[in-house]
């Protein structure tokens, strides 16, 4: 089954006819257009939906250009997009919840191609302890968040060093802790390749309480992975259905900077309850997979 990757701002480089198009979050004026056009001679559109677009117009904890970008699109495609969409694909539980009267709505869950767990990894050097949080600009309170559990760690342990994406303003809030690196973010190709050769101890996935957070998706928790670590995960949804406390990482209240400083010294301290989490990392249990992607994939495997 040939699958075709269509980027905004071109026309489509093959005939629609017959075809099944996934919507990856967005439309613009040429591919609706050409969308409307094909109309009934399409197999069917699903429309897969990993954020709350219409929730992130009106959360001012976001950057402004990103909700002015969102809220363009919203106002001048969500409508047209609708009435030519078959079906939702939606990333988390109150996502699908949320967009359930919008028409036939399916769950599906992060499905990335296979990649070496962290237990099947050869071990990182351990005259450093290294942790991690690259959630981007979307998660700017994240960011600010970490600060107050970031300096106390870097203040008490000389042998950790940290590694947070950001830009200026990030910068500014981790100045003055040495080491503390500040990178800037990744374009998708480079980030997949950085995580094959480059090792984590322990990675952090806060979730503070927003609009936009509500319907997060738990994908960080493949990123940690990625990077051969364990983690500390807010509590609660999204997490909680991907990870076991004390068997593949730690859930730690979302909103308690105490127990997140008490959660990471644990883990910088006890190399053997490190070792015991990272071997617990493994894939989900249960993977959410809309019924028309495993006839695709089912169709896939007969050809």
């Amino acid at each position: 089954m040939p699958v075709i990757y269509w980027t905004l701002g071109e026309a489509c480089p093959v005939p629609l006819e017959d075809a099944f198009i996934i919507v990856v979050r967005y439309v613009d004026s040429i591919s609706i257009a050409e969308i409307e056009r094909a109309g009934t001679k399409l197999s069917g559109v699903a429309w897969l939906l990993d954020d709350d677009i219409a929730a992130s117009v009106g959360d001012r904890d976001l950057p402004l250009h990103y909700r002015a970008v969102m809220a363009h699109f919203w106002l001048r495609f969500a409508r047209r997009l609708a009435r030519v969409t078959s079906e939702i694909w939606a990333a988390s539980d109150v996502l699908a919840d949320r967009l359930a009267q919008s028409g036939p709505t399916h769950r599906i869950d992060p499905l990335p191609e296979p990649f070496a767990l962290p237990r099947e990894r050869e071990e990182a050097d351990q005259g450093w302890v290294r942790v991690f949080y690259h959630g981007q600009k979307t998660h700017r309170t994240e960011r600010r968040w970490l600060r107050q559990i970031v300096g106390p760690i870097h203040d008490r342990y000389p042998n950790v060093c940290f590694e947070i994406v950001g830009d200026s303003a990030v910068r500014s809030l981790y100045k003055g802790l040495e080491r503390v690196a500040v990178r800037p973010a990744f374009a998708w190709p480079d980030y997949l390749e950085r995580s094959r050769t480059a090792r984590f101890d322990i990675g952090l996935a806060p979730l503070l309480a927003t609009p936009f957070n509500r319907a997060r998706s738990w994908v960080k928790y493949l990123d940690i992975a990625r990077f051969g670590a364990t983690g500390i995960y807010a509590d609660g949804q999204p997490y909680d259905c991907v990870v076991r406390d004390g068997e593949n990482g730690l859930l730690r209240a979302a909103q308690d900077p105490a127990a997140w400083i008490e959660a990471l010294a644990t883990l910088v301290e006890d190399l053997p309850l490190r070792r015991q989490l990272t071997s617990g990392v493994d894939w989900p249990a249960s993977i959410s997979t809309p019924p028309a992607l495993l006839s695709l994939f089912a169709k896939d495997s007969k050809d």
